[in-house]
């Protein structure tokens, strides 16, 4: 009966991937048809052994892989494993956004994280990025995200609005000062670099402080134009110190630029920037306005997708058809757009926090698999959504490839290291599922409320029957958190797996506890009292 069940559920699965395949696709060639683009294929590019029919075309340019260290840094040990990997993913570089997980030195030697890397970490991490002929491109935010520095007393003056620790004061002398030696001490860490990566993206506050708005009047600058001159006096010091690197910078902040703003500014002789989208569908929300001014204002650009990180801040396994359609839809964006826009290459994001103070969102193996996956898609791959490429699932040692789809399949039992934290989390997962059940059940809802438990005046057949799992729930959980805490050990230190712990299964643990203890002390009661009660008669 259970055999039968699973098989039942298996082929209505495979009849809407299916469908979603067919509709998806249709969507995609049509656009291709439509304007007949040509993509040349990449001399470089990963060759897993595939048939050429089973591909289709494949973005020239780079393919960096984005880590972001503000949350979950990995020992330096995954490194060695990491690096390589991602090489015959088919990388071509790393984005490393420290934030404050590099070792800061002299007089900001307090900004850095307790658990920041050393100097040794640092150039292991340039040493083995060598080794596999991976670029290394630094992010350092320098406008918006400031967080780790804003939020600390010292730095506090320095804030565009006295109360939020986002955005730093472009107008203040000690800014400049501040970033210039943050500047160097990153860029002097790292080996003939070609890139360096400013941020600069969502700076909601702008022009605000009396400071900025007093410069804005005797200057006559707009927001736009303000932003666009900091920026510039950014790139210059850059520059200075080190002339024939590349300036990248997130773009979200130009998309409200008039062709006057660009015009007067000049600043797309300054940066490059990357055009960042997550969503799955990047064509319709991206139109040809965008396009349009970029080309007309920008030689380079480039683009952003993500693998994870970017579907909510407390997600704990990424959604794997989102992040892949996110990658599809950016390929018929290249596709159609690539005549009159100059890619440089693709930065895939995989955010670890949505910003420094939020929680972690899914960790860095568990987005390895859609990582892999949405590379192939951007080396022209046409494989089928109907199972992981056997290339990824021999990569990563998976005895059950198919459940990389998503954790509805179980677990695709991965042996690479961090393959366990896959099995824990899912594992996890599956269980406060089951809880959430129970706690959704209207027996619950209407027999163990806080009322219920107070005068332990209940109908115990229904507490008895809609709690029998609990007891297994709370057992799992316990060894569950056991193995959790062994797993990522492997791959994370110690204030990395108390966070997790403390974030995601303390929480679970203690909804568990407050439910089994909520039924001991209702089913210990074995006649109950007349109403009315004129006070809580359960002790």
């Amino acid at each position: 009966m259970k055999l039968t069940k699973f098989y039942t559920v298996f082929i209505v699965f495979i009849v809407f991937i299916s469908v979603f395949y067919f509709l998806f696709y249709l969507k995609w060639d049509t656009r291709q048809i439509k304007n007949k683009i040509k993509i040349q294929w990449t001399e470089d590019m990963i060759k897993p052994e595939i048939n050429e029919q089973n591909s289709r075309f494949s973005m020239i340019g780079e393919k960096i892989v984005h880590i972001d260290l503000k949350g979950a840094p990995p020992k330096i040990s995954f490194y060695k494993y990491l690096l390589p990997l991602l090489a015959k993913f088919g990388a071509t570089g790393i984005l490393l956004e420290y934030e404050d997980m590099f070792p800061y030195s002299g007089d900001l030697v307090n900004i850095s994280a307790r658990n920041a890397y050393t100097l040794d970490d640092i150039k292991e991490i340039n040493k083995l990025a060598a080794e596999q002929n991976l670029k290394i491109i630094p992010l350092i935010q320098m406008f918006g995200h400031l967080e780790f520095i804003l939020k600390l007393n010292s730095y506090e003056d320095l804030r565009e609005v006295p109360e939020y620790p986002q955005v730093i004061c472009p107008t203040n002398e000690k800014t400049v000062k501040l970033l210039e030696v943050m500047v160097e001490q990153v860029i002097r860490s790292h080996n003939n670099i070609q890139y360096i990566h400013i941020g600069a993206d969502e700076v909601f506050y702008l022009g605000v402080c009396d400071r900025c708005t007093d410069f804005m009047m005797k200057n006559n600058l707009s927001k736009n134009l303000l932003y666009a001159q900091y920026i510039k006096k950014i790139v210059g010091i850059i520059k200075r110190l080190y002339p024939n690197i590349t300036v990248l910078m997130w773009d979200d902040q130009f998309r409200s630029f008039t062709n006057r703003d660009f015009s007067f500014s000049n600043i797309s002789n300054y940066i490059e920037p990357v055009i960042w989208k997550y969503t799955k569908d990047v064509y319709d929300e991206l139109g040809p306005s965008l396009w349009n001014s970029y080309e007309k204002h920008f030689k380079n650009v480039w683009i952003a997708s993500a693998f994870k990180g970017a579907t909510g801040s407390n997600e704990v396994l990424p959604a794997t058809t989102h992040y892949l359609q996110n990658h599809h839809s950016w390929m018929s964006v290249v596709a159609e757009y690539s005549n009159q826009i100059n890619f440089q290459g693709i930065i895939i994001t995989g955010w670890q926090r949505y910003d420094h103070f939020a929680i972690l969102c899914e960790l860095l193996p568990l987005g390895l698999p859609i990582l892999a996956m949405s590379l192939r898609i951007v080396l022209g791959y046409n494989d089928s959504p109907l199972s992981p490429p056997t290339e990824i699932a021999n990569l990563l040692k998976c005895k059950q490839p198919y459940a990389l789809i998503g954790p509805a399949f179980g677990s695709p039992k991965c042996t690479f290291p961090g393959g366990e934290i896959i099995e824990n989390i899912i594992r996890f997962q599956q269980l406060k599922q089951e809880f959430e059940s129970i706690i959704e059940n209207s027996k619950v809802k209407g027999w163990m409320t806080d009322y219920n438990v107070n005068h332990c005046f209940t109908n115990i057949y229904f507490v008895e029957t809609v709690t029998t799992p609990l007891g297994k729930i709370k057992q799992d959980l316990f060894e569950v958190k056991a193995l959790l805490e062994v797993s990522l050990s492997d791959i994370y230190d110690e204030f990395t797996v108390n966070e997790w712990i403390e974030t995601y299964v303390k929480p679970l643990d203690r909804q568990v506890n407050n439910l089994w203890d909520a039924k001991m002390k209702l089913s210990s009661k074995k006649n109950w009292d007349r109403r009315p009660f004129v006070k809580e008669t359960c002790r």
